[in-house]
């Protein structure tokens, strides 16, 4: 943000902080919440390269879903109808890729 100061409180700080606080809580309370330690090497090369792709897509996409999608569809917007329908194909096939490998 334009004329923040290092350490400052932004909306975007206490949003993200929210989010993560929201989720940990939301495992916590269903269970779901542990601490795993990957036991396979090949998981470390599979969680950088999805994070390899998840950074350049957004690059590509000079953003991120909220921008793509939720932003455009409400506005009636083409790209976002045609965004989201990629995101749709693109998630399908990659469960059907994870779940070969897997």
């Amino acid at each position: 943000m334009v004329g923040t100061q290092p350490g400052q409180l932004t909306w975007g700080l206490m949003i993200n902080s929210g989010i993560i606080a929201g989720a940990m809580l939301s495992a916590m309370i269903s269970g779901e919440f542990r601490f795993r330690l990957i036991e396979q090497k090949r998981q470390y090369l599979k969680i950088l390269t999805g994070g390899i792709l998840m950074g350049y897509g957004a690059g590509l996409a000079s953003g991120c879903t909220i921008g793509g999608f939720f932003s455009a569809v409400p506005s009636l917007g083409l790209n976002g109808f045609v965004f989201g329908g990629a995101i749709a194909i693109g998630a399908y096939i990659g469960v059907k890729i994870v779940k070969k490998i897997g």
